[in-house]
């Protein structure tokens, strides 16, 4: 006796037919519900694998559009902000969000001690902040003419964390140059400060070069601080984007010295011997002839 005459002839319909595959609706020739598992479990074997670094501080999100599993947002694994995913959009939003991730700042912000050696062999305790590291960030930068955006490299990160400091966070450029106005400013500060018990002050002028093809006049001032000691300053460094004639030497060399209140203070004034700073001579001469005693150019 079969299944028909036992239960009814509509007991049959929950047979699999012969023929179609396992889970596939009989009569229907596509079943949705299991198409659309099928679909989805055919998507996840297919989610291409996210290279970036950037996806270490975060968790994708993917939602089913269209039959397709896609990637549409990401969050953040620190804060738990939520921020757009998609693959059409790039991961450069989602490198800045930890450059100002609140929550990684705030770990950035904690202080690490540990034990360092004075050179007398005493011993005092060494202490790690973000804004001293940036600074000194800076003074690389300017020292060895590196690229502003360094701190902001996945090069410079791997040797700072591995070698110094594994909380270290990168410094983008955008931060950097913020760093270098208020670095400037600071020792700008402390620059006019100590000019101001100078009572003489000896200038020299000459036209650099970069590797930009921009033309900068450097003013430097020489003069003896408190102690005796020889000191050698750089005032300014301004852009001559204009003919280097006697007229625009002398309005940046004026223009400088006159920032620092020095005007009445320069006793010696040396330039490059050419015919341009030859006739600017003459015309610094009845400029700077407020300092009491003789001018001396040359």
């Amino acid at each position: 006796m079969d299944a028909a005459e036992l239960f009814g002839s509509n007991a049959a319909i929950d047979q699999d037919p012969e023929g179609l595959p396992q889970g596939t609706a009989a009569g229907s020739g596509t079943g949705s519900a299991s198409t659309a598992a099928a679909t989805e479990s055919g998507s996840t074997r297919k989610r291409r694998v996210s290279t970036s670094k950037v996806w270490k501080d975060f968790d994708e999100i993917y939602e089913v559009i269209d039959g397709k599993e896609r990637r549409t947002g990401a969050k953040c694994k620190h804060c738990k902000k939520n921020l757009t995913g998609k693959s059409t959009h790039g991961t450069g939003h989602l490198k800045r969000h930890i450059l100002i991730c609140p929550v990684l700042k705030s770990r950035n912000a904690m202080t690490q001690s540990q034990p360092k050696f004075n050179p007398d062999g005493s011993v005092h305790l060494w202490e790690y902040k973000p804004e001293v590291a940036r600074t000194e960030l800076c003074r690389l930068i300017a020292r060895l003419d590196l690229p502003i955006c360094i701190g902001e490299s996945d090069a410079f990160e791997e040797y700072i964390t591995t070698v110094h400091n594994p909380k270290f966070a990168k410094v983008s450029r955008q931060t950097t140059t913020r760093d270098f106005a208020k670095y400037f400013t600071e020792c700008r500060a402390q620059l006019v400060e100590c000019l101001k018990s100078v009572s003489s002050v000896a200038v020299t002028s000459d036209i650099w070069y970069d590797n930009a093809k921009e033309d900068y006049l450097s003013v430097v001032a020489h003069f003896v601080n408190a102690d005796w000691q020889l000191e050698k300053m750089i005032l300014g460094l301004r852009v001559i984007d204009v003919s280097h004639n006697t007229e625009n030497i002398v309005e940046r060399i004026t223009s400088v010295i006159a920032d620092y209140g020095l005007t009445d203070k320069i006793f010696a004034v040396t330039l490059d011997n050419v015919a341009a700073n030859t006739r600017a001579i003459n015309q610094l001469n009845h400029v700077l002839s407020g300092y009491v005693g003789s001018l001396f150019l040359h």
